[in-house]
């Protein structure tokens, strides 16, 4: 992204996203309240997602679901939103970009909540712990790259700082899963291990409940590094960054597709698969 392009989105926004907050020329000090603290206003956002999007639609299909992570500023505690167990509407959706201090919090059954990715930037665990749990692809995008060349530069470490910083917490929470699946994995093998007389005892059926032979397989897709990118680049929403990232991000799809990793050979204890992109 250019140094102009940047500046123009610092300076006015982004039409139909977000704007300058009118408030924020009192200082950072200034107390304007839990969902007016902040650089920017999200209200053309709102407008926005009224004018393209029929939430009634997505509550009400049995096909289709939406679920939507974001972090209660209070309690620090992630919170998902899902359409099969609520009707949602523009605030979940805007509650779940909320990232501070640009976006301010959007206030839900009164709690203020922001964007999930303070906690979690790639909230799998929403999916990996659903219940049925079931053989599941999953397809992750990752704008955030885990491995990098040493910056050289001020504006290059603070790049790196925001790749390491979102990217290895999208892997530490990747790997907790990975053991708990794997444990689930090792107590319903541990089943066929136990007579049956033994088994049918109510307190062996709630441990063995704990097991399953579910395979999740995961693919990360992820977003191309562009020149001349830097920290700013998740407010890259220029013609070409999204065309590029676009573009990446399909292709990328087509390619595992057709590859088909999920029906190679798998360990039978292995509950998370992680299928990186080679190459």
């Amino acid at each position: 992204m250019s140094a102009l392009a940047r500046a123009n989105i610092v300076s006015k926004g982004i039409e139909g996203f977000f704007a300058p907050n009118p408030g924020a020329v009192w200082g950072v000090n200034a107390s304007l309240g839990a969902e007016r603290a902040a650089f920017y206003t999200t209200s053309p956002l709102q407008e926005t997602l009224a004018r393209l999007v029929k939430f009634g639609r997505i509550s009400a299909s049995d096909n289709m679901r939406l679920t939507l992570g974001a972090v209660n500023v209070r309690t620090s505690q992630m919170r998902y939103f899902d359409s099969r167990e609520m009707a949602l509407d523009s605030r979940h959706v805007m509650a779940s970009g909320a990232l501070p201090p640009a976006f301010p919090a959007v206030r839900i059954d009164g709690d203020p909540y922001w964007d999930g990715g303070l906690y979690s930037n790639t909230p799998v665990e929403v999916v990996l712990d659903d219940n049925p749990r079931r053989d599941t692809l999953i397809f992750a995008g990752n704008v955030w790259h885990a491995s990098g060349v040493e910056p050289d530069t001020i504006s290059q470490v603070m790049a790196r700082q925001k790749d390491i910083q979102y990217a290895s917490r999208a892997t530490s929470h990747v790997m907790r899963q990975q053991q708990i699946h794997r444990m689930r994995h090792i107590v319903g093998e541990l089943k066929n291990h136990i007579p049956a007389e033994e088994r049918d005892k109510p307190e062996v059926k709630g441990l063995l409940a704990y097991g399953c032979a579910t395979v999740m397989h995961l693919m990360p897709l992820h977003a191309p590094r562009l020149e001349r990118e830097d920290q700013t680049k998740d407010i890259d929403f220029t013609g070409m960054g999204t065309e590029t990232r676009w573009r990446a991000g399909y292709d990328d799809t087509r390619r595992v597709l057709a590859a088909r990793p999920w029906e190679d050979f798998a360990d039978t204890l292995d509950g998370i698969i992680i299928h990186e992109p080679q190459g």
